[in-house]
């Protein structure tokens, strides 16, 4: 195989670390609610927000913040219509985008 024995278990290991910080930081925990309100966010929560901003890039201010998040959505959806097109190319003349554009 071309993936090492064990990158799967590590990549699991990993997703899972940063998906139990991520639900520690953001959700109130069950213990301390009620059993009619299960997954209830903190207060202070913003969805997507674990704290992770080594460049203080983040604006603080709230307008700021969500023209930043805009343009960031919109760079993603662009991007997976470039994904879909390399994919569309591929399907079509059965090279990848590399031997496409080289050729």
């Amino acid at each position: 195989t071309q993936v090492p024995d064990g990158w799967d278990a590590l990549i699991v290991t990993m997703i899972g670390a940063a998906e139990a910080q991520r639900a520690q930081k953001g959700w109130v925990d069950p213990a301390e609610q009620a059993p009619d309100q299960p997954g209830t966010l903190k207060d202070d929560y913003y969805p997507g927000d674990i704290g992770f901003d080594p460049l203080g890039l983040k604006p603080e201010d709230p307008e700021e913040f969500n023209i930043m998040q805009t343009k960031e959505l919109q760079n993603g959806r662009l991007a997976m219509l470039a994904a879909a097109g390399f994919l569309a190319q591929e399907a079509v003349n059965g090279k990848g985008i590399l031997e496409t554009l080289l050729n």
